[in-house]
Order: structure tokens, then C-alpha cells, then sequence
């Protein structure tokens, strides 16, 4: 006989929680959305949580338990500026927080899987992945060409131009087929940061960067320093690098840079020169300071390359008799294209070492001093833990 007969309401609970472990066990969550904690930028250097609902993923998506997300410089304009793009206000008003990007950055991530949409085969619960960012229409003619980096309709998460929200927060659904399986070598925190590699490599692959170059970097963030790594990786005779502080001029000798030298020396363009006796073959624009693309033009052979990586303002005074006199290709560079699987292999291969550049990491909750500290200046990579490995639910 039985001691205890459930009711109707108990049996009804009973089996929907069974019912959510058999999904959640398959990959398959429950239909019943899921309030989760996101960051959300909602004034000026003003970052604070809120509960926002989660659906459960569509059949070509993922829902993954956001481990790591990086600061990028894109993410301080929005958060100390309040511009995206260099020209676009942001919309702090709570309509203004209930559209588009909805206040909620974050582009540099990586997670680990937690459900799977009906139609995902290569990924299953667990993995642990790296997330590109953007995703194309797929169907326009830039991306019919192999440049979706260029789509007019790409879905760039964490962007205000793009208007579409980031994952700055605890869980994220994104589009499997953009999300790539890390191998046990790789850190989830190396995983977020393949996003900014990304970027560099892309600047680095279309200047050409070749055996026996020699290349100079203007800017030692994080994408410059990225950008003498992929130089010195595709093998770069000297890789020559400038900036203001100090302390990341010793991060670029610490990675690799073959010479270093502070951005205000007197006599900059010869003193660049006298390094390696001549001019450089390529030059990369990665601090976003007008003055300082000219001097990557004076310093750039004749017949060389300037590659534009860093964002600049809308308009900047341009030296154009000295390129055009020297027929010196001016470049740029927007996101990336089909990069990811080549940064991931350059740095689970050993070629590329990102760990060097982390400098702090944060915890969700602490994502405002996470913010103030990048601020500071003196940082490379400062990285926001949403949910740490070892706390993995």
C-alpha cells in the first residue's frame, strides 16, 4: 500500500520537473523563459544588473553559460563616452534600454554549452566554446564574396550600431555554427580573447605581412600588441612598436617586439628609422590618434602598406601628397572574415601566447570597478567572469 498519495497540483509539478531534467540531460531546456542577471550600461559610466528573460534556444542555436568576457576599447567609448562608432549617442532612457542593444555590451566571449537547439550536431552540453560575434545574412553579395564581415545586415551582438544586444551576462543563446569547440589546451579566458586576435590577424593578412618584413606598430593595447604577435608569427623580420605608457612598452618586449620606443620622442620618424636603417614595409595604426596615422605614413616605404586597424573620428587631417607621392596603400580594417578557426589553431598551436596580456580579471558583480579599473589606462586585457569555471552549474 501506499504511505503517500500525491495530489493532482503535486503530481502536475512532480512530472514537469522530471520532464525539465530529461530535456536539460538531451540538451533541450524547458519553454518557460528564464530570468538571468545582465550587465547593463544605463548612463554614463554607469553600469549596473538587471534581470532580463531568456528563452530557450531555436533549433540552429546554443544557449551557453557565459564564462568570460573581455573590455574591449569599443566598450569603454560606450561606457565613458556614450558614443558607439565614434558618432552615434547612446539612449540611456528606459525606452532607450528596452530596444536595439538594449544597453548590453559584450562581443569578447566564451562559454560552455549548456542546451542545444533540434537542428545543432557538432556541438553537444559541455563543450566549452569560443563565440564570434557576428552573423551575417549569408544571402547578400558581400557575403556571397567571402567579406560577411562587411554584410549590411549583420547581427553584431554587443553593438549599438548594429542594435543588438551582448552578452555581458550569466547565459546567451547565439547561432551554433558561429561558435567554436575549444580543445582541452585552450583556456576559456584565451577563448574570449580570440575576438581581438581576430581583428589583428585580420589587419596583419591583408597588408600581406611575409618573411623578412619589417613592421611597425603604432599602439600597444591590446590590438597592437595582438598585431606585433601576428606580424612576428607570420614572420616579420623586426616588429617596431609605439605608444605613451611606459608599462606596455615592457609588455611588447615581453611578447616579443623587437624594438620599442615612447610616442612623444623628439625627432619620432627618424628615431623609428634608425632601428633598422631604413623605412618599414608596413605600418598599423592601433591607438586611433590622427597624428599618428601620419607618422605611419612618413615612416612606410615607398610602395608600402598602411593598415588602419584602430577605430578613428569621422573626419582627421590626412598627409595624402606624401602616400600618393609614395604610392603607400592606405587600408583598413572592419572586424574580421573567416579568421576564427586560423586564430584558435595559432593559439592552441603555441604560435600565439595571449595569457601574457591579461592583466585582471572581475566578477559580474563587480562589473563597474571592472570598467573604472580598464579606465586607468594602464591595463592591457581586463577580463569580467559572468560565471567562473569553477562555479559551473
Amino acid at each position: 500500500s501506499f504511505s503517500w498519495i500525491p495530489s493532482r497540483r503535486g503530481i502536475r509539478g512532480s512530472l514537469r520537473r522530471r520532464l525539465e531534467t530529461m530535456a536539460a540531460m538531451a540538451g533541450y531546456p524547458a519553454d518557460v523563459p528564464e530570468a538571468v542577471d545582465v550587465a547593463v550600461l544605463d548612463g554614463l559610466r554607469s553600469m549596473r544588473l538587471r534581470k532580463r528573460p531568456i528563452n530557450a534556444p531555436k533549433e540552429d542555436e546554443v544557449q551557453l553559460q557565459i564564462n568570460c568576457v573581455g573590455i574591449c576599447g569599443s566598450d569603454m567609448a560606450y561606457w565613458s563616452k556614450g558614443m558607439a562608432g565614434g558618432f552615434v549617442p547612446l539612449d540611456f532612457s528606459e525606452e532607450g534600454l528596452n530596444q536595439g542593444y538594449c544597453g548590453q555590451m559584450g562581443h569578447e566571449c566564451s562559454g560552455t554549452v549548456k542546451a542545444v537547439g533540434g537542428k545543432v550536431s557538432h556541438l553537444q552540453v559541455g563543450d566549452r566554446v569560443a563565440m564570434e560575434p557576428g552573423v551575417p545574412c549569408s544571402d547578400c553579395k558581400l557575403c556571397r564574396n567571402g567579406r560577411y564581415n562587411l554584410c549590411p545586415r549583420m547581427r553584431f551582438i554587443g553593438s549599438a550600431v548594429n542594435r543588438v544586444p551582448g552578452a555581458l551576462c550569466r547565459k546567451f543563446n547565439h547561432k551554433a555554427s558561429y561558435c567554436y569547440k575549444l580543445p582541452p589546451n585552450v583556456s576559456l579566458q584565451e577563448g574570449a580573447m580570440l575576438e581581438p586576435l581576430c581583428v589583428s590577424l585580420q589587419g596583419v593578412t591583408r597588408a600581406k605581412v611575409g618573411c623578412g618584413h619589417h613592421v611597425f606598430v603604432s599602439g600597444a593595447g591590446p590590438i597592437g600588441l595582438m598585431t606585433a604577435m601576428c606580424a612576428k608569427a607570420a614572420g616579420a623580420a623586426t616588429v617596431t612598436i609605439t605608444d605613451m605608457v611606459e608599462s606596455k612598452l615592457e609588455k611588447a618586449k615581453e611578447i616579443g617586439a623587437d624594438f620599442t620606443l615612447k610616442a612623444d620622442t623628439p625627432n619620432l620618424h627618424e628615431a623609428l628609422e634608425a632601428f633598422i636603417g631604413e623605412k618599414f614595409d608596413m605600418s598599423f595604426e592601433c591607438c586611433g590618434v590622427p597624428a599618428a596615422l601620419n607618422s605611419c605614413i612618413e615612416v612606410t616605404v615607398p610602395g608600402g602598406t598602411v593598415c588602419v586597424v584602430a577605430n578613428m573620428p569621422k573626419q582627421v587631417p590626412l598627409d595624402l601628397q606624401v602616400a600618393c607621392r609614395h604610392e603607400v596603400d592606405i587600408i583598413g580594417v572592419y572586424r574580421y572574415c573567416n579568421l576564427y578557426p586560423r586564430a584558435l589553431a595559432m593559439v592552441a598551436s603555441g604560435k600565439i601566447n595571449l595569457k601574457p596580456l591579461i592583466s585582471k580579471t572581475f566578477q559580474l558583480e563587480d562589473v563597474q570597478n571592472a570598467f573604472e579599473h580598464f579606465a586607468s589606462g594602464e591595463p592591457i586585457k581586463v577580463l569580467i567572469q559572468p560565471n567562473p569555471p569553477e562555479q559551473m552549474v
